[in-house]
C-alpha cells in the first residue's frame, strides 16, 4: 500500500532492504508494510489463556509428590460424567486434599472434545472445584438414553402424524 505522496519504487526499495536484514517471513512483511503506512492494527494471532485462576496455576505439588498421569475423558456419548469425576478424584488421591491442586491438574484428565471445551472457557474464569464441575457436568450430561422394550413397543404413531414426526418420537 502506498500513499499518493509516496514514491512506490522508494516504498518497495526500503520494504526489500528492511526483509534482508528481518526473516523473510510474509506476515512480518505484511505487518511491517501496514505499520509504516499508518495502519498498525497488526496481524492478530492467538493467544491462549488459561480458564484457571491465576492463584489456582499457582499452586504446588506438595515435596515428593509427582504428577499422575490420570484415565481421560474425550466428551463421547458413551462416557459418563460422575464415574469420570469419581476415578480422577480417586487418582488425584492426597491431591485432592488441595481445592487448587483438585482444579490445577483436572484438565490433564481430558483429551479431544472435552480438552478443547476446557480451552475455549473464559479466561481466569474457574476459581473453585463446585463450578469447575458443575461446569463440566452442564456440557457432558446426556441423560438416561435406555429404554426398554416394551417402551419402544408402545409408541404408537397419531393418525394425523407425519411419518417423519413419528420416526423421531420413535
Amino acid at each position: 500500500m502506498v500513499n499518493r505522496d509516496q514514491n512506490a519504487d522508494e516504498v518497495i526499495h526500503r520494504v526489500r532492504q528492511v526483509n534482508m536484514v528481518a526473516e523473510n517471513n510474509l506476515t512480518t512483511m505484511i505487518e511491517r508494510i501496514m505499520a509504516q503506512n499508518g495502519m498498525n492494527i497488526g496481524l492478530r494471532r492467538p493467544n491462549y489463556t488459561s480458564p484457571l485462576a491465576d492463584f489456582v496455576l499457582q499452586a504446588e505439588l506438595p515435596r515428593g509428590c509427582k504428577i499422575l498421569k490420570f484415565t481421560k475423558f474425550s466428551g463421547d456419548t458413551s462416557e459418563s460424567i460422575v464415574e469420570h469425576i469419581a476415578r480422577y478424584l480417586t487418582e488425584a488421591g492426597d491431591l485432592t486434599n488441595s481445592e487448587n491442586l483438585r482444579i490445577k491438574y483436572f484438565p490433564s484428565s481430558l483429551t479431544k472434545n472435552a480438552f478443547t471445551w476446557f480451552t475455549t472457557l473464559p479466561p481466569n474464569s474457574i476459581y473453585a472445584w463446585p463450578y469447575l464441575e458443575r461446569l463440566f457436568h452442564e456440557q457432558f450430561y446426556i441423560g438416561q438414553t435406555k429404554i426398554s422394550l416394551k417402551e419402544l413397543a408402545s409408541i404408537k404413531r397419531n393418525f394425523t402424524e407425519p411419518i417423519d414426526d413419528y420416526l423421531n418420537r420413535f
